[in-house]
């Protein structure tokens, strides 16, 4: 009889008791039915699905990956190594042929001529500098992706290294007289007393604290602002909310800086690869071309931005083709790169742990030289400044000494400042006192100092002149230095 039928059955002269257990049968059935159902196969399902996607992934990366580890021996192995090649084969030929015989000259000479000895050991300096500078850049560079955006290429590019010996403006060795040169030999021993001459004329820039010559030019400003900057022929100032234009001889022009349109300024530079002014705003960055005819006006550059607005900008500097943009007390370090078609692109953005120790407080300036970058940074134990060298790419070269302290971790008041020589000015504004850190992180405090309350100190690239603002009072005053 079926189940429906006995229920029928059931229902018109009540449950028999073969049907209560076959109604029991069929709840344990059930029951057992519900224990041993498992979900597990639908995860298993989907993680197999993962699995293979993932080992599909994987595959395509390797793929990737391969290519590019071949591509970038190929432009190793193609153009970087011929190109240091010809570098090391010129340096080595030089020292051989022109510089070790005349040493040897010089060891057998009884009165040897100071000035020629002098001469050769710049041309071992600058060779030891060049080297350095060869063996620290980073003439390869891969830019990596974002790990969440995979599908944006991998980039490989390089930089020449003969493309920087051609921007050479002469020959390392073109001063180093031959003996045996006849006539040309001559005429360089007639320019020596006019050498010596210039020579004498030229004073370092810590004689400018020390002696505190007569300034060639003396201009009273209205403000303590510490914006300053110079390139061969320019100084460019901001005061009283105007752009204010020198040359080395007069004031030209003045431009009103009005911050609602512009932007709060707190910072400027000079870009010799664009023969440009660059000015830096908490939020922007703007170029400035002195040569242009009025109306000449600051152009943004539009893809330089901040993080987000409540991130604040702090120092620029720049470096051939880069500049090196500080957030406030070094949250971040923007590298910007500009191509030669004028379009500019994030290069990397630093991390304060990138750049910091743990304790450090944070960044107030970031500078370049021709090889390194300067970071001064204020530590936490102590409020002591420090100025800690950094490679291109934010790698610590070496670790600075503590100088004296600032007032508070809030206020950053300071100025670093690079001589292009491989030596830092730091002027620490709460103390009133200049610090030099030479060549090998040496730190010299310059108490003998008779110039005070200065805000910002600047050299011209090619280091004839040297500008300095101060305070009390508020004025630039301008130094011939050779």
């Amino acid at each position: 009889m079926s189940f429906t039928t006995k229920d029928k059955e059931n229902n018109a002269n009540g449950w028999s008791s073969d049907s209560l257990l076959e109604l029991s049968d069929i709840a344990q059935e059930q029951l057992r039915t519900l224990e041993r159902l498992d979900f597990s196969l639908i995860q298993k399902k989907c993680q197999q699905e993962l699995e293979s996607w993932h080992s599909a992934a994987v595959s395509h990366l390797g793929q990737i990956y391969s290519q590019r580890l071949a591509d970038l021996a190929q432009v190793y192995t193609q153009d970087v190594c011929p190109e240091s090649d010809k570098f090391k084969q010129k340096m080595i030929e030089q020292l051989k042929s022109r510089i070790m015989p005349r040493i040897s000259k010089v060891l057998d000479d009884p009165i040897p001529d100071p000035e020629k000895v002098e001469k050769m050991q710049n041309l071992l300096c600058h060779i030891k500098s060049e080297c350095n500078m060869m063996r620290d850049r980073q003439w390869i560079r891969v830019q990596l992706p974002d790990i969440k955006s995979l599908s944006i290429p991998i980039k490989i590019t390089k930089t020449s290294l003969s493309n920087h010996l051609a921007e050479q403006r002469k020959d390392l060795f073109e001063d180093l007289s031959d003996d045996d040169d006849g006539d040309n030999n001559n005429k360089k021993e007639e320019e020596l007393p006019a050498k010596k001459k210039r020579k004498a004329n030229t004073i370092d820039i810590i004689d400018l604290f020390t002696i505190n010559p007569e300034p060639i030019k003396h201009y009273s400003l209205d403000t303590n602002s510490s914006t300053l900057s110079l390139s061969n022929t320019h100084i460019l100032v901001h005061d009283s909310h105007k752009l204010i234009l020198f040359d080395y001889h007069r004031k030209l022009t003045e431009l009103q800086w009005n911050d609602n349109d512009y932007g709060i300024l707190v910072d400027m530079c000079w870009m010799s690869s664009l023969s440009v002014f660059v000015i830096l705003t908490i939020h922007s960055v703007y170029l400035y071309d002195p040569t242009k005819p009025q109306p000449n006006l600051p152009v943004k550059v539009e893809a330089i931005k901040p993080l987000d607005r409540s991130h604040v900008l702090a120092s620029i500097s720049s470096f051939e083709r880069d500049i090196y943009i500080n957030y406030h007390k070094g949250v971040h370090i923007d590298q910007y790169r500009v191509s030669s078609t004028s379009q500019w692109s994030l290069e990397k953005r630093y991390l304060k742990a990138d750049c910091c120790e743990t304790k450090d407080i944070g960044i107030r300036d970031a500078r370049c030289d021709s090889q390194h970058i300067c970071l001064s940074i204020m530590q936490q134990d102590d409020l002591k400044w420090r100025l800690d060298i950094m490679s291109r790419d934010m790698k610590r070269i070496r670790r600075g000494i503590s100088m004296d302290s600032g007032e508070n971790q809030h206020k950053f008041f300071s100025m670093l400042i690079s001589l292009h020589d491989q030596r830092w000015l730091f002027v620490n504004w709460y103390t009133n006192k200049i610090w030099l850190v030479d060549q090998q992180g040496k730190t010299r405090l310059i108490k003998e100092t008779k110039i005070k309350n200065i805000r910002n100190i600047c050299l011209a690239p090619n280091g004839s002149y040297a500008a300095i603002r101060t305070e009390k009072p508020s004025a630039l005053k301008l130094y011939k230095l050779e």
